[in-house]
């Protein structure tokens, strides 16, 4: 693979090295006061919205391009890390913000993907999505590690704080690799 696609890949690991298990989602949200009783609803709601939002998120991307659609989600997702760290939400809130979390991933993932498929020349595409999921598969679980450890030791607003920032500096670094060649 060429320079620029392995650093985008690597990249898209420090994402997902920042990205939130939907677990301490659920954690959080039951210390925000939500009843272990409506997680299952609200889980399955913000799955719900993550179907809902990820094929008009691809379309989008497909014709807007790929670079305008992560920005939006990658800002949406730091927003709400921000709000999930320092917001003391209602009811309502909890609601609201455990979905918009998942709706931001939903927004971000095809784009994604498909900027790696964009970058990735014909003959090595299989290659390039094979080490996109290796790396960030091999991330998620250090991540959530640290999430865990930040949360343990610092509280849950540390460690939402920590996550908004990492993912905001790996959407940087991404963009910054993207835009020396944009193929969208």
């Amino acid at each position: 693979l060429h320079r620029r696609l392995r650093a985008m890949i690597l990249a898209s690991g420090l994402l997902a090295l920042a990205s939130v298990p939907e677990v301490f989602v659920v954690l959080w949200a039951t210390q925000a006061g939500m009843s272990v009783t409506w997680v299952p609803l609200v889980w399955a709601a913000a799955s719900l919205a993550k179907m809902l939002i990820a094929l008009p998120a691809g379309v989008l991307s497909d014709r807007l391009g790929r670079l305008p659609v992560l920005l939006g989600g990658w800002s949406a997702r730091t927003a709400v890390l921000l709000l999930l760290a320092f917001a003391q939400p209602g009811a309502l809130g909890v609601w609201i913000l455990f979905i918009a979390y998942s709706a931001t991933l939903a927004i971000t993932e095809p784009a994604e993907r498909s900027l790696i498929g964009d970058h990735a020349d014909e003959r090595e595409r299989g290659t390039a999505f094979g080490l996109y999921h290796l790396v960030g598969g091999l991330l998620v679980l250090p991540g959530a590690v640290i999430f865990g450890a930040l949360w343990q030791g610092f509280g849950s607003g540390i460690a939402f704080a920590t996550a908004a920032a990492v993912t905001a500096v790996a959407a940087i670094v991404m963009l910054g690799f993207a835009r020396l060649e944009v193929r969208v």
